[in-house]
């Protein structure tokens, strides 16, 4: 079939699933409601036939008036029949009721039971006379006439078990019951042709939903299998290095949440590439200015254009001192991205760490000419759960990254606090700033806020990235924002934990 999908797809998994619930439906509807009509229209018949009893009980009432009695009325079973035909032609038997399924109809060119000499079975009782038999041409009745007491005046031997019993009443007095015996199957020719033309038409409907189920499960399948198409194609051009890719959202389902979450991906593996491509210009950056100064260097020695003094030795070593701190400095971060540096973790009082650092880089700023102080706010101490090596580089990077970027005569305050459950460390110096939309790159690795990369200005834009990563692993948190010095005012949050 053309329209269908191939197979083993997704699409032919739903269309097929979708095919067989709507037809296991169908087949139950139509199950349910041949089951349900056949019980109802038995149910119309034989309600019908409780209406008909209503006559022939009021004209029964009347015959037992006149007479006095029911004994009249059973010595003459034509008289029975007469008043069954004139009220309620419908209770009769058919011949296919009174032969049973699957028997031949009955030759009404004769009495029923056969010789006219018999007697006519189970419509008289056994005292009747001999003779006595329903008239020629005539059908059983499907009721049966019982006395006060439920005796049988007309009916089968097998007596009022086998009846729904109506109480026939005159002048408010029971003076019998009316037996209807229900109609089990259905057997007139009329309401068969009926039933059958029904049947027919549920079985069509039936039909019809199953090939309409079919045509709908074609497009819905193809409608939820489309975004999945769009992802495998997507990911397709992604495994290909194409990161740029994004596909369409269509539907706001769970599918569509994964699109969503699919152009996420795409977003943050092109931001990553375009992170690469910049880490690797940048290193090559950073270790060709030291390395060309080498080289430039050496070349003049080795021409005899610069002698081979202290002095040129000297700035040789500055240079690979500088490179030596760059490639340490990578090497770490490198370290600290794939959790390969060791952290070892103590509880530690952090107050003396700091006052270390500070007196160490005292004399340094004071070189500049930058105040250099430290506050512990009034702290006795300050215990951390921390690798005590790691705080200290942690400071000393900070120390550093504000004395590169301080100017002359400027100021530069370490503080400590304690607030709630964390220990709060903060750095603020003072002018120059940072511009506000470039502080939030200020912890990205080789970024800095000149953009020349000159060494004699700055670092390689490595300290603030590797302070980053040494809070992280302590499970807190640094930020920055402009200081009310004029400077930048680096924030660092470490928990307090008790172990």
């Amino acid at each position: 079939m053309a329209l269908l999908p191939s197979p083993k797809s997704i699409k032919t998994k739903l269309f097929l699933t979708m095919l067989m619930a709507s037809s296991g439906v169908a087949i139950c509807m139509f199950l349910v409601m041949q089951w349900s009509f056949d019980r109802g229209f038995l149910n119309y018949v034989n309600t019908q036939d409780r209406e008909q009893s209503a006559a022939l009980s009021a004209a029964l009432a009347t015959e037992y008036e006149s007479a006095g009695d029911w004994e009249p009325l059973a010595r003459n079973p034509r008289k029975w029949h007469q008043l069954i035909s004139g009220s309620s032609p419908d209770l009769f038997l058919s011949p296919r009721q009174e032969r049973g399924p699957g028997h031949p109809p009955i030759d009404h060119r004769r009495p029923p039971g056969g010789d006219s000499r018999q007697p006519a079975p189970n419509f008289q009782r056994p005292e009747h006379p001999p003779g006595r038999r329903p008239p020629p041409n005539q059908q059983r009745p499907r009721v049966a006439l019982f006395d006060i007491d439920k005796n049988t005046v007309f009916g089968p031997p097998e007596g009022a078990s086998t009846f729904s019993l109506s109480p026939i009443t005159l002048n408010e007095q029971t003076i019998g019951y009316l037996g209807i015996k229900p109609i089990k199957e259905l057997s007139d020719a009329h309401d068969l042709v009926f039933v059958q033309e029904q049947s027919q038409t549920f079985l069509v409907i039936a039909l019809a939903m199953m090939v309409i189920s079919m045509l709908l499960s074609i497009p819905i399948a193809g409608h939820l299998v489309k975004p999945i198409k769009h992802l495998a194609k997507g990911t397709r051009r992604l495994t290909s290095g194409k990161f740029d890719t994004q596909i369409p959202v269509i539907t706001r389902d769970e599918l569509g949440t994964l699109s969503t979450d699919f152009n996420t991906l795409a977003n943050t593996l092109k931001e990553n590439e375009n992170a690469r491509q910049q880490w690797v210009a940048d290193i090559s950056h950073e270790l060709r200015t030291p390395l060309a100064i080498l080289k430039g260097e050496i070349e003049a020695l080795e021409d005899g254009i610069r002698p081979l003094t202290a002095g040129n030795i000297t700035s040789l070593g500055q240079e690979v001192e500088h490179l030596t701190h760059l490639v340490g400095d990578l090497y770490e971060l490198s370290m600290s991205d794939i959790g390969a540096l060791n952290y070892q973790k103590c509880p530690t009082d952090v107050l003396p760490v700091l006052e270390h650092c500070v007196e160490t880089f005292t004399d340094q700023f004071s070189n500049k000419n930058i105040n250099l102080s430290f506050d512990s706010m009034n702290l006795n101490e300050a215990m951390l759960f921390v690798d005590p090596q790691r705080i200290k580089q942690l400071i000393n990077n900070l120390l550093k990254n504000s004395y590169r970027y301080t100017d002359k005569g400027g100021n530069s305050l370490l503080t400590i606090e304690k607030q709630h459950s964390e220990m709060l460390i903060h750095l603020q110096d003072s002018s120059p700033g940072v511009a506000k939309e470039e502080i939030p790159r200020l912890f990205e690795r080789l970024y800095r806020v000149d953009s020349s990369r000159n060494r004699a200005s700055g670092g390689a834009g490595l300290g603030l990235a590797i302070c980053s990563n040494i809070v992280t692993a302590h499970s807190g948190t640094i930020s920055a924002q402009p200081s009310p010095q004029g400077g930048l005012w680096v924030s660092v949050r470490l928990p307090i934990k008790h172990v």
